[in-house]
Formats: structure tokens, sequence, C-alpha cells
């Protein structure tokens, strides 16, 4: 769009905002926005968010992953305000194989969700309301945690199944509800601001979702491995600390931008393949299954390795 220069005074030049823009990010007379020179081109920012007042969902005959899915969906979109609907008390957890009230699974969604609260709740509809206000000068603090969290998580499996300590692997679970609560606020101020050079906003967002996908691999993993009870065999062992190692080598890369270290992942993830297809003759079944599982979380790794490559440049 175009913006005729408006010449104030004898050293003053003045442009108008969009009407549009300034609504979407809430910006009013007095608010202050940053201006970046970039060559012949100027850059405006706001430290505003986008602003979408509220939404209202109806979860109605949703299980209970699928009202939490929905609830987190909308809160990562960048809503200040959700009313959920419902008129069944009771939805159905599908692995438990038990009836939940919905106020209680809407709870359990909160809690997982930074700087919201749930303000109402009645027979039919709960409101739950941003209360705190979102700070974009958190972003990658948070991101650098979930990397952390994940590390642990990881490390935890392989040296809980290798030294037999299930109270580490039980922990994998506790840890995922906090690394999906920090994903879901990175998620949701890249979609209300975007990041603070918008051209990795992109980048960042398929990274960060990527995370949420390797997050979960290892909560599923964790519950099969305490599920087993039983001692892993070395090759077993060997490919999960291999996983681990490849997850650190990647958030090394993330940070510390070097070419050599994609030849590095790539060669663990070879190792891994050619690993795999050789034992099922080695180990049992279970162990087999578990290991493929995990093998994801290297294929994911390949393709966000990308993406990074993308947000150097």
């Amino acid at each position: 769009m175009k913006r005729k220069v408006i010449k104030q005074g004898h050293n003053t030049l003045t442009v108008t905002l969009p009407r549009k823009w300034c609504d979407r990010f809430n910006v009013k007379g007095g608010d202050e926005i940053e201006i970046e020179e970039r060559g012949s081109s100027l850059i405006l920012g706001s430290e505003n968010g986008i602003c979408l007042d509220k939404v209202e969902i109806d979860v109605t005959g949703l299980d209970r992953s699928s009202i939490m899915f929905y609830i987190r969906s909308v809160y990562r979109r960048g809503f200040d305000e959700i009313i959920v609907r419902f008129n069944n008390p009771y939805t159905h957890h599908y692995r438990v194989e038990q009836k939940k009230k919905v106020v209680s699974v809407i709870h359990q969604e909160v809690n997982r969700l930074v700087g919201v609260e749930l303000i109402e709740q009645k027979n039919d509809f709960c409101v739950i309301k941003d209360v705190s206000g979102d700070s974009f000068k958190d972003f990658d603090i948070i991101l650098r945690k979930v990397f952390l969290l994940i590390a642990d998580a990881l490390n935890d499996m392989v040296t809980g199944a290798k030294e037999s300590k299930a109270v580490l692997i039980e922990e994998i679970e506790e840890k995922h509800d906090i690394i999906t609560k920090f994903i879901s606020y990175c998620l949701r101020l890249l979609n209300k601001g975007g990041y603070t050079d918008y051209r990795k906003t992109m980048f960042l967002y398929a990274i960060i979702e990527c995370l949420d996908i390797i997050t979960d691999i290892t909560k599923y993993a964790a519950r099969d491995l305490l599920a087993y009870n039983k001692k892993l065999k070395k090759e077993t062992l060997d490919v999960l600390n291999l996983i681990k190692i490849s997850f650190t080598n990647f958030y090394e890369l993330f940070y510390k931008f070097d070419l050599k270290k994609f030849s590095k992942l790539n060669e663990i993830r070879d190792g891994v393949l050619k690993g795999i297809d050789t034992l099922p003759k080695k180990v049992p079944e279970t162990e087999l299954v578990l290991v493929t599982d995990m093998e994801h979380i290297l294929e994911i790794i390949r393709e966000i390795s990308g993406t990074r490559m993308g947000l150097e440049y």
C-alpha cells in the first residue's frame, strides 16, 4: 500500500498508519511503535499482539483428549477469552475407559496453559480468560527451556532403562505437561505478534510444532517402557542412546549454526536405521516396536534440520 508523506514544520515528515493494521495490533494514539531501518525500507512493529478478543467453542460429544486439544488450539491461536459450551456434563476418556467430568477436563487443560485462568464456571459452559497479558520478551527464554526439558526427558528414558530406575521414566509424563505448556505459549506468542524478525516466524513455528511431536513420542514410549517392565537388551539401549545424542546435537546446532553438524545428524540417523534392521533377531518384539516408534524422532530431526537452514538465511 502507498501512503503520502506529510510535511509538518521545517524538519518533520509524517505518514499515517493503516487503520486495519492499528486495529489488528491494538495500536492507539500515544502508543509507542518500533521502527527499524533496513536499507531503503523502514520496518514498523508493535509490541502489542494481534487483538483477538474472544471465541466460543462447543465441545458437546467430544472425548476427553479432543476437548483438551480443541481448547489448546484456540489458545495457541491467540484468543484472549475462550467460552467453552457443552450439553453433557460428562465425556469419555478412551485410554482408561472411564467417564470424566467435562469441567474437570477443562480445568486440567487450563492448568497446562500459561497466563490464562478459568474465571467462570456454570452447568453448561466455562469461560477461560487471559489474566496476565502475553510478554513477547519471554519467547527466547522459554524456547530454550523447551529444548533443555526434552533433552532431560530423553536422558531420563535412557538412564532409567539402563539402570532400572522406573522413577526417572515416570517423571517423563510430568515433564511432558510442562513442555507442552511452554510450547503452547511459544506458539501463542508467534500467532499474536510474530517473532522479532518477522521473516523467521514461519520457520520457528514449524520447528516448535515438531518439538511438540517429539515430546509426545517420548511420553508414549515412556508409558510403553513402564508397561514392559523388563531390562532392555544392550542393542535397544544403544539405539535409544543414539536418539538422545541426535537430539542434543540438533539443540546445539539450533543455537550455534554449523553445517558440519548436519552431516553428523545424518550419520547417526543412517546408523540407527541399519542397526534396527538387525534387531528382529536380537531383541524381543516389544523392544523392536519401542525403538521403531522412537526412531521417528530422528526423521523429525532430519526435517527440522532443513528448516533450521532456512532460519539461518
